[in-house]
């Protein structure tokens, strides 16, 4: 990990300020909330484990999940040395923030919108020699896929076969020839997105020094990305 600046980690979180967040959305925004299944569903708002992930985002801190869940582990440790019950984020995506104690959320307000349901390349990792996974993988070996389709071309024009017999027969073949191809595959998914008129304020209670933070990175770069890595908005805060 890079050498981050974490110290306020170590500070007693008091939310003793009040401020504005405003987000100018640059881009239409899928905020899902809960790992999803065949249909990504958005919120309408950004949830704080979110807006979480925008300051961290802002802050720079690029943290993997290993070094995330040994600072969380740090930070429980430490707060019971400070007699405070560790406040974990709510359950959905494996990520885990590490400014969720510092801010509360005590109001949106949500501008007209519209949305709309596109699809979205979802990625899966290999678990299994199944040759579904070949169809969905875009830099296979180039001087292989003539070579593999011709293979599937041939099995699925056998007409005495069953369905289930050709594709026991391209599991196997696939298993065989499988490091022709990468170990992820991609499949187009249904993710939900809103188009808003105007820009999402957020009312917050936060710790100053973690306000000060924040608002020192903005006056250089208020550049961030809300719900996934497309999802690019302008922010600002207000003290109120």
């Amino acid at each position: 990990m890079e050498n981050i600046d974490l110290t306020i980690l170590e500070k007693e979180p008091k939310l003793d300020t009040r401020a504005k967040v405003i987000i100018e959305p640059l881009a239409p925004l899928s905020m899902v909330s809960d790992l999803p299944g065949s249909f990504y569903k958005s919120l309408r708002s950004p949830n704080k484990k979110m807006l979480c992930g925008l300051f961290e985002n802002l802050l720079g801190w690029h943290i993997d999940i290993a070094d995330r869940t040994a600072i969380q582990k740090d930070m429980i440790k430490h707060r019971k040395k400070q007699k405070i019950d560790y406040s974990k984020p709510q359950n959905g995506s494996t990520y885990i923030p590490l400014l969720y104690e510092y801010f509360d959320i005590e109001m949106v307000t949500i501008p007209p919108a519209i949305y709309y349901i596109d699809l979205w390349s979802r990625a899966f990792s290999r678990r299994s020699d199944s040759h579904k996974h070949a169809s969905g993988s875009r830099y296979a070996n180039a001087d292989f896929l003539s070579t593999w389709r011709n293979i599937t071309e041939k099995i699925d024009k056998n007409k005495k076969r069953s369905s289930t017999q050709k594709n026991t027969l391209l599991d196997n073949l696939f298993k065989r020839y499988k490091t022709h191809f990468p170990l992820y595959y991609s499949t187009p998914t249904q993710r939900e997105f809103f188009h808003f008129k105007d820009s999402i304020q957020v009312i917050i209670n936060i710790d100053f020094s973690a306000l000060k933070l924040v608002t020192r990175v903005l006056e250089k770069n208020n550049l961030s990305f809300l719900g996934n890595s497309e999802g690019w908005v302008n922010i600002n805060i207000e003290q109120k």
